[in-house]
């Protein structure tokens, strides 16, 4: 599973950003049975864009994203990851490496719709 984590800095020990569109940075991580097979940060293409969100949800549709872990994310961006299969993961107020823990264990939200009060 490829896992899209928005990041505040470059690193596992890094917070999770409480944005979506204009995170510094993203984080991957490819898990093969819970186990990180490797981990690229590069730096957010569309954070000073307009429509930085609805951009970063198409860039990570095109570049074969299954999961994503955000802060705060518009309805737009939501819905274009939702209508490509992604699934969306409401972060915890804890770094990168300790969201990856509680996807792992099951423990993170799921958001499934904006009604929930996110994105």
């Amino acid at each position: 599973m490829k896992v899209a984590i928005m990041t505040d800095e470059i690193g596992l020990n890094s917070n999770v950003s409480r944005v979506f569109g204009r995170s510094p940075y993203i984080t991957i991580i490819d898990l093969e049975n819970n186990q990180i097979e490797n981990e690229t940060t590069i730096e957010n293409p569309a954070k000073f864009e307009k429509g930085a969100g609805n951009l970063l949800a198409d860039f990570l549709v095109n570049n074969g994203i299954d999961a994503i872990i955000s802060g705060e994310m518009g309805p737009i961006a939501f819905y274009i990851l939702q209508n490509a299969g992604i699934t969306v993961y409401k972060a915890s107020p804890l770094n990168t490496q300790k969201n990856l823990n509680l996807l792992n264990e099951g423990k993170l939200k799921e958001v499934t719709t904006i009604s929930s009060g996110y994105p």
